[in-house]
């Protein structure tokens, strides 16, 4: 097969000479005014930078691109601005009264080269080449970098005196943030009032339905047999959401959502039985929950694992996690009920060689098999452990108990 050709990668925006041709794509206008005064610069796209001959009346500048990234400049007006690796949607300048003038890119079909920030779940690398407008900078500047997370929680990780390309280049959660997954990173520098906010591309499949990461996703889960009606009102909107075929709400069924017309909202449904559930996307706080009718007991889950309210026996979080290369076989017999969780991230679900039997007296007993530095078996636990070994493999391995260390010695004599 012949590769396509790439478009030409450049496009170059002359002022008011081109101010015929850029109609049809150019938006005018802060608070929607239309006969606003816009911006006259000279400026070139060229794939995943903006190149800016002549500021003209602009006194800043914001690059939106294809992957909801942005890089924003303000006083010092810079040559050339972008992200290496990352291709330009639009760019907007705004003039000294606060007028926008908004340029899309029609040459988006471009290779932008490779990134300059990079990401896994809970790690991002950010190289030098990332910030295209910093030159020589003066020793006082200040360079600050947050790292946004799914759950919708920010940690600020650096603050540093001096370029942004001296800052160490590979960032992590820490304290209650140590493994979350990164939804973006975010560094601030003095130097031309300058913000680069690059998305990680890969966090979609983690927001589990929800449209960005301030949304939660609450799920009303049965943990015994029988119904649970329920009923619960949220400060601001609600949306049903699907996971699996077990897992999701169905308005217009049993489940309904209204707007109470005072910026909350409350929800009524029906679910139940063990691994049975509701889910909703939330954009504010739960401000009130209620069992409204039905026998069974259940749970009330924010942040998908992170336990709300909880009516029935302790349920709790057990992985499995090997600590070097090689092989962990396990198995452990639980007095109650385990299930198998496969949505817990690609290093820490439970998978097909994973299994839990029903022992037929109450009891179930787990089996698996792990390996490798980091990689597990996480499982949601309904009762006492009676009994944990390991079956095979030589590889070091540790148990997280409800996120929190233990050995198998401790596991066991817990109850």
């Amino acid at each position: 097969m012949t590769d396509r050709p790439l478009r030409n990668t450049r496009r170059t925006f002359l002022a008011a000479s081109a101010l015929g041709t850029l109609a049809g794509i150019a938006t005018t206008g802060s608070a929607g005014e239309t006969g606003a005064t816009a911006p006259d610069p000279e400026f070139t796209i060229d794939c995943s930078t903006v190149s800016v001959d002549d500021w003209d009346t602009a006194s800043g500048a914001r690059a939106v691109f294809r992957d909801g990234s942005f890089v924003s400049v303000g006083d010092g007006t810079p040559d050339r601005f972008g992200a290496p690796g990352r291709v330009v949607e639009s760019v907007t300048f705004t003039d000294s009264n606060g007028n926008d003038r908004t340029f899309s890119n029609d040459s988006t079909d471009c290779d932008p080269g490779a990134k300059a920030v990079t990401f896994t779940d809970s790690r991002v690398t950010v190289r030098g080449g990332q910030f295209l407008d910093v030159d020589a900078t003066p020793d006082s500047l200040i360079s600050t970098v947050d790292l946004h997370f799914v759950d919708g929680t920010t940690e600020n990780v650096y603050h540093y005196e001096g370029p942004p390309t001296n800052v160490p280049d590979v960032y992590r959660g820490t304290g209650d943030n140590e493994g979350k997954v990164i939804e973006a990173f975010e560094i601030s520098y003095d130097l031309n009032h300058t913000t680069h906010y690059v998305r990680n591309p890969a966090t979609d499949k983690y927001l589990l339905g929800k449209e960005s990461c301030q949304h939660r996703c609450i799920e009303v889960v049965g943990a015994t047999e029988g119904a649970v009606d329920y009923e619960f009102t949220v400060d601001g909107p609600v949306r049903a959401v699907t996971l699996s075929d077990r897992r999701g709400a169905t308005p217009g069924g049993n489940d309904a959502i209204s707007d109470n017309g005072d910026g909350t909202w409350t929800v009524a449904g029906s679910t139940g039985n063990p691994g049975y559930g509701d889910v909703y996307a939330v954009n504010g706080a739960v401000t009130s929950f209620e069992q409204t009718g039905g026998p069974g007991d259940y749970v009330l889950r924010e942040c998908e694992w992170r336990i709300v309210e909880d009516t029935s026996p302790s349920t709790d979080l057990l992985a499995v996690v090997a600590t070097e290369s090689g092989e962990v076989d396990y198995e452990f017999t639980v007095d109650g009920v385990a299930r198998p969780i496969t949505n817990a991230g690609p290093k820490r679900s439970a998978a097909g060689n994973d299994s839990v039997t029903d022992n037929g007296d109450g009891t179930v007993t787990v089996s698996g098999f792990t390996g490798n530095a980091g990689y597990g078996d996480t499982y949601a636990v309904t009762g006492d452990v009676t009994d944990f070994q390991r079956t095979g493999g030589d590889a070091d391995f540790r148990i997280d108990y409800n996120g929190t260390e233990v050995s198998p010695s401790d596991l066991v004599d817990r109850h």
